[in-house]
């Protein structure tokens, strides 16, 4: 439970941590929807899609979703950067870039994917799953950094705390 002290002298520092913990959780819940909206998408709604609609047809539904995720990518990605500057912590520097490298990887391959599609047919090239193969395989280097990039951002949060609170 947050405990605020909102006397007079003890305002600032009140808003001070109010902010640095909602900051804290924001990051926290950027961090779920980038790692869990994946996670949920691969696991679960991809396999049922291509069973129920086909898996080009799952295919068409995902090119659009992958904005998306691009976006909550973008979002967290820089979530890390500020972290990583405020703690001066070159872990969360060298995270944050791998991220930004996957990322434009990510969206790179994504546009060259998407070129390779027919929208009125619905169809895509026999080339296409050897380029999606890549693409996967730079979505599984995501993944992996992205299950253990909490360790670093919430769990060892107690051990190097942010600028704003240094006395």
């Amino acid at each position: 439970m947050l405990e605020i002290d909102l006397e007079l002298g003890n305002t600032s520092k009140s808003f001070v941590v109010l902010a640095r913990r909602s900051w804290k959780l924001f990051v926290m819940l950027a961090w779920a929807a980038w790692w869990g909206g994946l996670s949920f998408y691969a696991l679960v709604v991809v396999p049922i899609g291509s069973e129920v609609i086909g898996s080009v047809e799952q295919g068409f539904i995902t090119q659009r979703v992958t904005q998306w995720h691009n976006a909550l990518s973008v979002l967290f990605i820089v979530c890390v950067l500020i972290e990583a500057f405020h703690r001066r912590s070159r872990a969360l520097w060298l995270i944050g870039i791998t991220l930004a490298v996957i990322d434009l990887g990510l969206i790179t391959w994504h546009i060259r994917l998407t070129n390779l599609m027919d929208f009125q047919q619905q169809t895509v090239p026999g080339r296409f799953y050897e380029e999606h193969a890549v693409y996967l395989w730079i979505t599984a280097a995501e993944w992996v950094l992205g299950i253990a990039t909490p360790i670093w951002l919430f769990l060892s949060d107690n051990k190097a705390a942010p600028i704003s609170e240094h006395k």
